[in-house]
């Protein structure tokens, strides 16, 4: 009996050990993932436009292949939206055709890094590299070229934007982010942008993150009849007061 009892005590300490490890990694994850937008900003960066207009930006990280990109592409053209789409090199490598339609129906794209490396731990070379790979690929795959670029992570110092900004570069990150990677559910998602709209903002979103293109229809529905138009950064930073 007591042989048993003391089995029992272990197996308890056991799973109560692995919660709390468990526990802690989703909290590194999430640190990590959301480190830039919580640390101070930095200067020049745009995580929103001042403007009047009542009007936000939908922007999507494409990251991990090939995800709901098809999907999120015709729920925009059902309502007829643009976005921001910001890639990373090697998804348009092994994605060229999907990258290309993204442009065909009239998105505008981003530099989201080559290989989605934390930038701001690169040496001045590595940088060189990332940004050079990028370059080369949306000229090669897409015949193409942009002049806005969002950090993986979201993490930004004053040294990478500096070497972004000196590359032509403008850097956007962002103002809403309901957090669709973790899968919070549907209407979480759903609420989190409702809730934090505001004039000039600009919102988040991943297009791996199923939950988040299931509740596309709804946020695009609500955002209209609250008054907001939806559009392409570039077309938001236009209507700032300068």
């Amino acid at each position: 009996m007591l042989r048993e009892k003391r089995i029992k005590k272990r197996k308890q300490r056991f799973w109560i050990f692995l919660t709390v490890i468990v526990l802690l990694l989703l909290l590194i994850l999430q640190r990590q993932i959301i480190q830039g937008v919580l640390s101070p900003t930095t200067k020049g960066v745009y995580y929103h436009v001042e403007t009047e207009e009542k009007a936000v930006a939908f922007t999507f990280d494409v990251v991990w292949e090939p995800g709901e990109t098809g999907r999120i592409l015709d729920i925009l053209d059902r309502y007829n939206i643009r976005a921001t789409f910001f890639l990373t090199g090697m998804w348009v490598r092994y994605n060229s055709a999907l990258a290309r339609e993204i442009i065909l129906r009239g998105h505008e794209i981003g530099h989201h890094g080559y290989s989605h490396k934390r930038l701001t731990e690169l040496e001045d070379k590595g940088l060189t590299e990332e940004f050079a790979m990028m370059e080369e690929t949306l000229r090669e795959e897409l015949n193409s070229r942009t002049v806005l670029f969002r950090p993986p992570y979201g993490e930004v110092d004053q040294r990478l934007y500096n070497y972004a900004s000196e590359q032509g570069y403008t850097t956007v990150l962002w103002s809403i982010d309901p957090h669709d990677w973790l899968n919070p559910g549907v209407d979480k998602i759903i609420s989190r942008v409702l809730k934090n709209a505001h004039n000039g903002a600009i919102i988040l979103f991943h297009t791996n993150a199923t939950q988040a293109v299931d509740a596309l229809p709804i946020i695009i529905q609500s955002l209209k009849m609250k008054g907001y138009q939806i559009i392409p950064f570039t077309q938001l930073l236009a209507t700032g007061k300068g």
